[in-house]
């Protein structure tokens, strides 16, 4: 009943409603001028960058390196004038510096800059006794003189390359080595400084991959990487390239090219294979452990040693058993019986070494240790030790927020290092190594789903419990089941979790696996969105939304020209449902559900709103341009605002009129928010070129907790049809409102607080006069204090 004495204003007021609906559509409310409608009813178009901006000073702080580890990609072993034998190695790292380590002292005699580099997968002493490393991603050759212990950049030796592989030299000191990605092969003239260039050597696959020099008919051997595995020849007085590749050869890719007494031993997508290099015929050779001909071996080993005392020798899968290949019998076995192991992992690098008179293997084994290994093929006696290469903060690749301790976990990219930072101490603990990951989830309690590259493969993790055999537990891997590799996607969901993947090298077409946790079974559905890979996933109901990307295998140009949101069944794989949500977009990064209860999607610098039924794209908001890969983006919501970091990124859009706001603009990969409320991301430090740091930031105090983020303003049971919006930071025009839930001694109270308040807000410009005649209409009409 509304009290006698409101009875004349609020009539006038119903009136005056009444006559603003004959004016506007049914159901809808008339936006004020100038601002616009940003939960229109129908599909629109694409709605303006508004309000974006770049705010000083620096909304983050930087926490500092959470992991500083070793990782070596390959080794060589040399001598210094001086006559010291030493090992060196690339430790991987921002501006990655040369070590020089003396085996015999075991000291660590040098650390000497290379500036750009980030680490390198080429490295090789020339005859005159200087050494070359090919760098990543800078693609540049350094020469470092060990007399002198100073590093010349000699440059980049083929324009617009960006990894250099498999270096090699002849006996003029001359080097030569193969890129990524267009496969070229190059030899770097010691005396001149000039490049010559063989040219791209494939027109599909991106890989030169390794390369070896043989010195008895002046060739250079190349090894061609995924999908398909090729051997050429390049005959360096005519430049004449043939491919030379053995019909019996078969795998993927070439890794590591070597050359010993007229044979190159290639490590063929891990297994030993030997060419002759005259016949281009693989060779037969005899296993000793059956004495039968095989044409492979099993191979863990950046390639083999040069030939010595009994032949060459590598490490072998699986049991990292020290390998000897006999040169004079084509006989592979091992050294002794019982095998000698290699107990820090795989050889990735060797040299000989006159001692006494005798020549003795030395190498160094495992990528992150510094594992240093001394053979004695006589006495046939093998010392292992862990030569003090360097330790550095490592590229970090991924981060996730446990909501129920606040840590804040890291892994880190190629190492696989995991460690977690403790906000309440400011310390960082290094825990279980997973390999390196793309994509992880909580399961319950202390559990974690865990996506790991390059083998496909789905883990769980338990935090509390001490790394163990079983600890992370290997649940299914992917790669050669069904050649996916990156696990862009892990989503668990009730009983399942959700997987999506990129494709293997040189491979099209990715994956959503659905791994049912109670059977421990898993099914693969490929091709779900033809020659693209699967980059998010968001389980809706029984179905899950999946958000493509155009990218296939590393190694591949795309096919597809933009990115497409599918629905599907899990019980099935069927696709019930296909859109383009972003024309143009090259990938959907990310998909949440909103508190509208629509779908939000990120595709490149895009915010997309779908209808969570059909898919139906409903409103599109350009926060900025570019175009982005699969694995770069990550939303949150937080209170009626959407937090993202993307292409560097962080900003923050306004979930009701989207309206977006850039808070930095450069640096900053991946996003997770901790229980208190703190955003953690991997930070770029300014100038460097991998991130190396976690940072944080805090979002302002929000004055208005749980929002009332509804798209219109309701006065207890009453849609006012007046658009809801943020007035300030945190409070939507309902928030400030009076409270309809709130004890009114009447109904009159009520409408009388919401008069009050209105006009308030008219006066401030925050509410046109005729929404709140809305608004008040609205609140009189209601049930509040009846």
């Amino acid at each position: 009943m509304i009290p006698r004495r409101l009875f004349r204003p609020v009539l006038f007021l119903a009136v005056l409603a009444v006559i603003s609906c004959l004016f506007t559509p049914a159901g809808t409310a008339a936006p004020p001028a100038g601002r616009p409608d940003p939960f229109p009813s129908e599909v629109g178009p694409e709605r303006p960058d508004t309000g974006r901006r770049t705010i000083a000073p620096d909304p983050i702080t930087n926490l500092g390196a959470p992991i500083s580890s070793l990782t070596v990609m390959e080794g060589t072993v040399g001598r210094t004038p001086d006559g010291r034998d030493v090992v060196y190695a690339v430790p991987a790292g921002e501006n990655a510096n040369l070590n020089v380590v003396d085996v015999h002292s075991r000291q660590l005699l040098h650390t000497v800059p290379l500036p750009g580099a980030a680490g390198a997968w080429g490295i090789v002493i020339a005859s005159d006794g200087r050494l070359y490393v090919g760098t990543y991603p800078n693609a540049r050759l350094y020469r470092f003189d060990p007399v002198t212990a100073v590093v010349t950049d000699l440059g980049r030796p083929i324009t617009g390359e960006s990894f250099i592989y498999g270096l090699t030299a002849d006996g003029n000191g001359n080097v030569y080595g193969g890129t990524y990605p267009n496969a070229h092969a190059f030899k770097y003239d010691a005396a001149t400084a000039q490049v010559t260039d063989y040219g791209s050597l494939d027109p599909v696959q991106q890989y030169a991959r390794s390369t070896v020099y043989d010195p008895d008919h002046n060739a250079l051997f190349v090894g061609i990487a995924t999908p398909v595995a090729k051997l050429l020849r390049i005959d360096l007085a005519t430049g004449a390239i043939q491919n030379v590749t053995p019909a019996s050869l078969v795998g993927g890719e070439i890794v590591d090219l070597d050359y010993a007494s007229g044979r190159v031993f290639a490590n063929v997508s891990g297994k030993l294979t030997v060419v002759d290099a005259v016949t281009f015929e693989q060779v037969k050779f005899t296993d000793a452990a059956t004495g039968g001909l095989v044409l492979t071996y099993p191979l863990a080993a950046r390639g083999v040693s040069g030939g010595g005392p009994g032949g060459v020798y590598f490490t072998t899968a699986t049991t990292l058993n020290l390998m000897r290949y006999d040169l004079d019998t084509n006989t592979v076995g091992t050294v002794t019986n019982p095998p000698l192991r290699m107990t820090r992992g795989a050889a990735i690098g060797y040299g000989w070494v006159t001692e006494n008179g005798q020549q003795i293997l030395y190498g160094l084994t495992g990528n992150y240790s510094g594992g240093t290994f001394r053979y004695d093929p006589v006495a046939r006696t093998l010392a292992q030790w862990s030569s003090p290469f360097q330790y550095v903060p490592v590229a970090l690749q991924h981060a996730i927020a446990d909501p129920a301790t606040g840590r804040v976990y890291v892994n880190a990219y190629l190492n696989g290092s995991t460690s977690y930072y403790d906000p309440a101490t400011g310390k960082a603990t290094v825990t279980a190594r997973q390999g390196q990951v793309e994509g992880w989830s909580w399961g319950t309690g202390s559990k974690m789903w865990v996506g790991i590259y390059p083998y496909g493969r789905l883990q769980q993790w338990d935090t509390a419990l001490p790394e163990s055999p079983t600890n992370p537990k290997v649940l299914f891997s992917l790669v050669d089941s069904d050649h996916q590799n990156r696990p862009f996607a892990v989503v668990p969901s009730g009983n399942s979790v959700y997987v999506g993947t990129t494709p293997g090298y040189g491979e099209y077409g990715g994956a959503i696996t659905v791994y049912d946790v109670p059977s421990n079974t898993h099914k693969v559905y490929r091709h779900l969105v033809p020659d693209q890979s699967i980059a998010s996933l968001l389980p809706v109901g029984t179905d899950v939304w999946a958000g493509s990307a155009i990218e296939g295998g590393q190694g591949t140009e795309p096919r597809a020209t933009e990115a497409h949101l599918i629905k599907v069944d899990p019980a099935t794989g069927a696709v019930t449902a296909d859109v383009v949500p972003v024309p143009g977009a090259a990938s959907i990064n990310e998909l949440t559900i909103g508190p509208d209860g629509n779908i939000w999607g990120l595709a490149d610098g895009n915010v997309f709103v779908a209808n969570k039924t059909t898919g139906a794209i409903l409103r599109t908001y350009t926060v900025f341009s570019g175009r982005l890969t699969g694995h770069d983006g990550a939303l949150s919501w937080r209170d009626g605002y959407l937090y993202g970091v993307s292409g560097g990124r962080l900003f923050v859009l306004d979930g009701l009129s989207g309206t977006s706001t850039i808070l930095r603009d450069h640096g900053l990969n991946r996003l997770t928010e901790g229980p208190d409320g703190t955003y953690y991301s991997l930070l770029r430090l300014d100038g460097w070129t991998i991130p190396t740091n976690l940072a944080s930031y805090k979002p302002p105090v929000d004055p208005c907790p749980k929002s009332d983020v509804r798209t219109n303003v309701w006065t207890g049971n009453i849609n006012s049809h007046v658009l809801n919006r943020f007035l300030e930071y945190g409070c939507t025009l309902t928030d400030v409102l009076p409270d309809a839930e709130a004890e009114w001694p009447s109904h009159g109270a009520y409408v009388v607080a919401v008069d009050r308040k209105l006009r308030t807000l008219e006066r401030a410009g925050q509410v046109e006069y005729w929404e709140g005649i809305l608004i008040r209409f609205a609140a009189a009409i209601s049930n509040v204090g009846r």
